[in-house]
């Protein structure tokens, strides 16, 4: 319910005071009432109503006649929205893929984990006669021409080949996109189309791409990693397609205000396409009066090689790009080793069970020489980084860089990491962007495939960076995971497997470290602290309206909590 006032009512707002000796442009003010506002700050960790003014809060207060410095003399309403609900700040996913997550949002998911999508919910198959069933059964159900599906996982579904995809589907022109999107199969008729009809066609198709040769394999129709990209470039006129694309994008947005999210970053901006052209699709997305949440974009380190002018680049995309609800400032991705779901990240000694070794996404001296320039130029840096070997080569490349003002670095992922790496990550002053969903996904089959016992248990060390006192966001990269934080936060706090396991519960969050990372540190990891991640004065008025309180269910009921709502920047939308 909600009603307008003015002083002279029984709220008991007292007299009139001059409207220029309290911020005479600020001429009328909504206040929201909760059963509890959790602020995420040490000096008022709670409150009970708080007033906003022009999208930014301006008074926290556990009575009304505190805010009446503020509310006397002015129009005020009395919202009473949230009046039921316990409130956090808007959440925070610090690293996601807007265009990849509009595309993926758009093709049935056969997963090893459950999924719930706007599109309906996804159960989770784990055996390979299971998967093969389900595929089968969607690419019969299917009238489109591809077929694309996401989440197939070899240690879960058993090996996958295009020989497989033929035999399933004669004639049919289909893609199978791995669980961890680095990688995707094809059918013969999928190749052929391409213009792939031999095994020189397929490697002219990855050189022109400048991929490792390596990342392909014409035989089992693979393109991996670097490879992936000559792949993409074939999809695109279908994946990037208008209406496609508005659809997913609304279905991310969706996902988002359901699960309370307020602020995102794409970590990776021109994955897809170049720079412009998804810039330009999350513009058209999120810039509306009636967005209901924010959106950074980082560009990647490999598109801006060829930028003598960085400035000029940059002073260009935000002209361009930038506006109320799209940011743009100077930070920029890197890509050092390959993707943990595929068991590509790089690792040291004793490496893998069955001797194969991981990729490099950037070889260590070019990503070095990355380092190097973008931080010369004033640049934060977010490195996705995700084996102990990936991560040794990346904090050699780091430690020559000299402190620079205001500037920041980010690992993102970091899948495995030893304790002496996490001191020296502490040591260095580095952040941690996470994710947590390695653990939960993984956990149990790393165990017996790639990683064996001793180290599979101790993905995702996150325990110890709170110890350590590293500033740690947690993200979904979706569609690693659900954009969905407080489940990020429950895994984190938890760590329980699918299977039922808990693994390594030393390394498991605390309640409010979890809280933490998806609320104020995640905004500290994307450079947003200043004006969301917690409920304070000259903050954004970014809420996530929940149906009971985190700190009463615990970090074992985090994944219980519903939310209600979103208000962002003070207009209250129900999820």
């Amino acid at each position: 319910m909600t009603m307008t006032i003015n002083r002279r009512t029984a709220l008991g707002l007292l007299a009139l005071a001059p409207a220029a000796a309290r911020g005479a442009g600020l001429r009328e003010l909504t206040v929201f009432e909760a059963r509890r506002f959790i602020t995420m700050e040490p000096g008022r960790p709670s409150c009970r109503y708080v007033a906003v003014a022009d999208g930014m809060i301006v008074a926290l207060g556990d009575t009304l006649a505190e805010l009446e410095p503020w509310t006397a003399g002015r129009n005020v309403k009395i919202d009473r929205s949230l009046a039921e609900q316990v409130v956090l700040p808007g959440l925070i996913d610090p690293h996601l893929h807007p265009v990849q997550a509009a595309v993926m949002l758009n093709i049935p998911f056969i997963a090893p984990d459950d999924w719930k999508l706007p599109s309906g919910t996804s159960p989770g198959v784990r055996t390979a006669a299971g998967y093969r069933q389900r595929l089968t059964q969607a690419i019969a159900a299917s009238s489109d021409d591809p077929f694309i599906t996401w989440g197939w996982h070899e240690l879960f579904h058993g090996p996958l080949s295009r020989a497989d995809l033929d035999a399933m589907a004669p004639g049919r022109a289909v893609v199978v996109w791995q669980r961890s999107f680095h990688e995707i199969l094809s059918s013969t008729a999928m190749l052929e189309r391409w213009g792939i009809k031999s095994a020189d066609d397929f490697a002219a198709v990855l050189g022109a791409v400048k991929a490792d040769p390596a990342h392909g394999d014409y035989a089992r129709g693979l393109f991996t990693e670097t490879g992936l990209q000559a792949a993409l470039i074939k999809l695109r006129p279908l994946i990037l397609g208008p209406a496609r694309i508005v659809k997913g994008m609304a279905a991310l947005q969706q996902m988002m205000r359901q699960n309370g999210v307020t602020t995102a970053a794409d970590m990776a901006t021109g994955v897809f396409a170049d720079f412009a052209t998804e810039a330009g699709l999350i513009k058209a997305a999120f810039e509306r009066s009636d967005a209901a949440a924010r959106m950074m974009l980082v560009p990647i380190a490999t598109r801006l090689d060829a930028e003598a002018d960085l400035d000029g680049w940059l002073a260009k995309a935000t002209r361009d790009f930038a506006g109320a609800h799209v940011r743009l400032d100077r930070r920029v991705k890197m890509l050092a080793d390959g993707a943990f779901f595929s068991l590509n990240m790089r690792m040291n000694a004793p490496g893998y069970i069955d001797g194969h070794e991981g990729r490099w996404l950037t070889e260590p001296a070019v990503i070095s020489r990355q380092f190097a320039r973008f931080w010369q130029a004033g640049f934060s840096l977010h490195i996705h980084v995700n084996g102990d070997e990936g991560l040794d080569r990346v904090l050699e490349g780091l430690e020559p860089l000299g402190p620079r003002g205001g500037q920041t670095i980010t690992l993102e992922h970091l899948g495995y990491s030893t304790e002496a790496q996490n001191r020296r990550i502490a040591r260095m002053g580095l952040m941690v962007s996470a994710q947590p969903n390695y653990i939960r996904v993984l956990g149990d089959v790393y165990s017996h495939e790639g990683l064996g016992p001793g180290r599979a248990e101790q993905i995702n060390r996150l325990g110890s960076l709170e110890r350590l006192g590293v500033p740690l966001g947690l993200h979904s990269d979706f569609n690693m995971a659900p954009v969905d934080p407080l489940y990020l936060a429950w895994i984190a706090a938890n760590r329980i497997t699918l299977d039922g396991h808990v693994m390594a519960p030393a390394e498991r969050l605390s309640l409010d470290k979890a809280l933490r990372a998806i609320t104020i540190e995640a905004a500290q990891v994307i450079g947003m602290d200043a004006i969301a991640g917690s409920i304070a004065v000259g903050k954004k008025a970014d809420f996530a309206a929940l149906d009971r309180d985190p700190y009463v269910v615990g970090a074992k009921g985090l994944n219980t909590i519903k939310v209600a709502g979103v208000v962002y920047e003070g207009r209250y939308t129900p999820a």
